[in-house]
Formats: C-alpha cells, structure tokens, sequence
C-alpha cells in the first residue's frame, strides 16, 4: 500500500500515499491505519514524520485517533471538510448575512439535486422526519428536527462538497447565535408559514420536480433570513463581524 519515500519531503510524502490510497479505494471510511512503526519502516522514514503528518490529517478530519487503538479513517468522509471550512471562515472574519447567503445558494442547489436523485425509500424518510417534525411541540425538538430534515435533503443530493460546506456553514452561524433553529422553530402564529414551506420542499422534491424544489427552497431561505434579522436586531446591532460577536460571548 505505501512505498519508500526517505526523510527529504517526509512529511508532504506521507500526506499524498495516505490520502491517494484513500482515492483509490485501498483504505476506506473506518479502515484502521498500518502501526506507525510499519508505516515509518515502509516508507523509509522517522516514526515522528509519520506521526506529524497523522496529526495533520486528525486535525483535518480525514483520521481519528483512538488512544491506544491506532489511527483509522473517518467513518464519515462526507464530512471531514467540516472543521477546516469552519476554522476557514472564522479566519476570514466574514459576516453572518454572508454565511447565509452562502448557505442559501447551496441549500437550492442541494433541493435540485434531492428532486433529480429522490428514491421511494428517500421519499418514505423524507416524509416520517417532516411528520415528526409537525407533531413536535418543543422548539429544540424542532430545531433538531429541522436540521434533520435539510440533512436528509443534502444526503438525497448526493454531493459531499456541498454537504460539508453547508455543516460548517450551519455550525458557524450556531456559533455565533446560539439557538438560531429554536427560535425560527418556535409554535407561534409564524410556525405555520415554516410547516407549510417544509411541506412543499418535500412534495416538489418526491415529485422530481426541480423547478419547484428550488422555488419552495428559496423561500424558505428568504424566511430563515427575516427570523435571522430579527435575532441580529435583538442581540447585536446587526452589524458586526464574527470575530467581534463571538469576543461577547
């Protein structure tokens, strides 16, 4: 599986064979990592190359260590750009009106998608999660569910990239304005207006009805954008950056 690479470039070395065997197929979601000293021997290189670069790749999500147990790779490859993606954004200092901006145009790009890829099987889930979401009564409850939901949405879409930036994305917003789903999930007169948005993602996307999808998709965002407004409004001055929001916490 891995070849010599000697001590000149270890560290880049190591980082190609590991991640081009993933590529290739030879290590797969979960499989567990040759022992360090192999790898080292292997490759003809010192055992602290080959555990510099496996830290490398932990902190990247690709490989997760289990104390005394090795090192494997991540049992789910779809998201392991997630905690880069995150730590990307924060560095770039960007503004919560522009992560949702850029969750929007993926979330109608993911509901094309699910309507174009939708199985029997995806539609039979789609709808067990919305009628538990419907039934729900507490907000947290249906946040999760919410959540839920446009995960199952970006699973049908079948698209790892978007899926992974979207989660880091999501999980920055929650960052910075925590209970961010509670709160536009809460029961109150406006809940319907979001049950029935829901309703009509899911009936476009069963339908294969692309057109459609991004149409209820993208109103759904324009709505999560108003209740996003209205949290903005009443915790900050609306207009800060993510570092400065994050510093009040």
């Amino acid at each position: 599986m891995f070849k010599e690479i000697g001590e000149e470039r270890a560290f880049n070395g190591i980082l190609e064979q590991i991640i081009d065997n993933i590529h290739k197929g030879n290590l797969k979601a979960g499989d567990a990592l040759p022992a360090e000293r192999t790898m080292a021997e292997t490759m003809k290189v010192s055992r602290s190359a080959v555990r510099e670069a496996l830290r490398a790749l932990e902190l990247l999500g690709i490989i997760e260590a289990v104390p005394g147990g090795g090192n494997y790779v991540t049992s789910d490859l779809d998201t392991w750009l997630i905690g880069p993606l995150t730590i990307l954004f924060r560095l770039n200092n960007g503004y919560v009106r522009q992560n949702q901006q850029l969750r929007a145009a993926l979330e109608r790009q993911n509901a094309i998608l699910a309507a174009k890829k939708c199985t029997p099987l995806d539609a039979a889930e789609l709808w067990m999660i919305l009628a538990r979401l419907n039934a729900a009564e507490d907000e947290k409850d249906r946040g999760s569910l919410d959540k839920e939901l446009h995960a199952k949405i970006g699973k049908i879409a079948d698209n790892p990239m978007i899926y992974s930036v979207l989660a880091a994305a999501d999980q920055l917003t929650e960052n910075i304005i925590s209970g961010t789903r509670d709160y536009i999930m809460k029961k109150n007169q406006t809940a319907s207006v979001v049950d029935e948005q829901h309703h009509r993602l899911v009936e476009a996307i069963i339908n294969g009805d692309t057109e459609a999808a991004e149409k209820c998709m993208s109103e759904h965002m324009d709505t999560v954008e108003e209740y996003m407004e209205q949290m903005l409004e009443e915790n900050t001055d609306g207009g800060q950056s993510i570092e400065k929001m994050t510093q009040k916490k």
